[in-house]
């Protein structure tokens, strides 16, 4: 049986990119092509506090839905990201950090998690990372 990781959380961290939700789903759009690597966007406020997430899959599916491109670039990030996505404080145990992502419903146990310091983004990390 896999269990979680001991490890500290800092070191296992990886930085994603972050925009405020004014941003347009069509910058957005531009964001992750700068970024090919990401798996999500941090939506931060001004003083770098986590607001939601976006995971670029979901966020291509929707782009390319029906909703219609014209409607979809003109839509504010924060009209389709997740308000509500795991958020931990970097002195999280990984135990617990693991036991809480899954928690979370189905389809969002492989989302993102949103590590703060102090309140303020640190990074992300993927559920998976938690493991050994």
């Amino acid at each position: 049986m896999t269990t979680a990781s001991t490890t500290d959380l800092s070191a296992i961290l990886r930085q994603a990119p972050a925009v405020l939700p004014s941003l347009t789903c069509r910058e957005a759009l531009r964001v992750l092509f700068q970024h090919p690597e990401s798996k999500c966007i941090v939506v931060s406020s001004s003083s770098n506090e986590p607001v939601g997430l976006i995971m670029c899959e979901r966020f291509f599916l929707k782009a390319t839905g029906r909703m219609g491109m014209d409607r979809f670039y003109h839509e504010p990030v924060s009209q389709l990201m997740n308000r509500k996505p795991l958020v931990a404080d970097i002195s999280t145990p990984a135990e617990t950090l693991w036991a809480e992502a899954m928690q979370r419903p189905e389809p969002m146990r492989n989302d993102c998690i949103i590590v703060t310091d102090q309140g303020r983004i640190a990074g992300i990390l993927h559920p998976a990372e938690l493991l050994h």
